[in-house]
């Protein structure tokens, strides 16, 4: 149920934030960095937190919670407050398959950042209980041209960008859930207004052969070649968006998802343009 207060976003300048920020009304939320997070009054008036910063923990294979990472100092604060609090977490806290994946699938992350972010969650749910909403992330991309991101369409860009290719070091038709950012941030907004609790799979519940995301960025960016150097079939995966899309609709379609890349590619060859006069 809806909280008064205002939602406090957490990590404003990460490329996420700055897209849920956009989605929202600046009336509405209080973005501050995760520098920012002891402020002693930083909790007066809010009714939701989500927190965008990452933990640098988050890569070691410990998944050591000490010292505290940003969701934990956030929750640990929040105590006994009425407040409600939205945790990004990820697909990889899952098992891997080949079918979809529901909220309800088995939880055996195969690598360090799954087994962090799966004990993050188990960590905040002690703390907070039905305060707590886990939003289990999909693919999500954009424009991220930003210097170290190292997503998988980031690191699509960059290559393009400087070899007029994109690279794959796996077989194209292998098939993943990708969401538009703005896509996601039209929807976090809808979560963050009004928190359900539990936990929530958030992607567009398409299995997308990586294959045919990058042929639509080469066809926006106007030139350009996709190379394959193996035919490896790895980490395919497709969420079970059923309750996401029975609270908000779906987010999106296949149609949104080329239109999404069609303008990734316009764009990376607009400013190549630009940057070159």
């Amino acid at each position: 149920m809806a909280r008064p207060g205002r939602i406090l976003v957490v990590g404003r300048h990460s490329f996420l934030a700055q897209h849920a920020l956009a989605a929202l009304d600046p009336a509405e939320a209080l973005a501050v960095g995760h520098d920012e997070i002891e402020r002693p009054e930083l909790l007066d008036g809010i009714g939701c937190v989500v927190n965008f910063s990452r933990d640098p923990i988050g890569a070691n294979d410990g998944c050591r919670l000490e010292p505290m990472g940003t969701d934990l100092r956030l929750a640990r604060r929040i105590g006994g407050r009425d407040i409600a609090y939205v945790m990004l977490s990820s697909r990889k806290v899952y098992r891997p398959s080949e079918a979809p994946l529901s909220e309800t699938s088995p939880t055996a992350p195969s690598d360090a950042y799954g087994r962090h972010k799966l004990a993050v969650e188990r960590a905040l749910g002690d703390l907070l209980g039905e305060r707590l909403t886990v939003l289990r992330l999909a693919n999500l991309f954009g424009y991220e041209r930003a210097p170290g991101r190292r997503t998988f369409v980031a690191i699509s860009l960059d290559r393009l960008a400087r070899e007029g290719r994109i690279h794959y070091v796996m077989s194209p038709f292998v098939e993943r859930d990708f969401l538009p950012v703005a896509a996601f941030a039209r929807v976090l907004a809808r979560i963050v207004r009004a928190p359900p609790g539990g936990t929530l799979n958030v992607g567009s519940g398409i299995g997308l052969p990586i294959g045919r995301l990058a042929l639509w960025i080469l066809e926006g960016f106007g030139r350009g070649e996709l190379v394959i150097s193996s035919t490896e079939e790895k980490d395919a995966f497709v969420l079970d968006i059923a309750r996401l899309e029975g609270m908000y609709g779906r987010p999106c379609s296949q149609g949104d998802l080329r239109d999404a890349c069609l303008a990734i590619g316009r764009r990376l060859a607009a400013d190549l343009a630009q940057s070159s006069r």
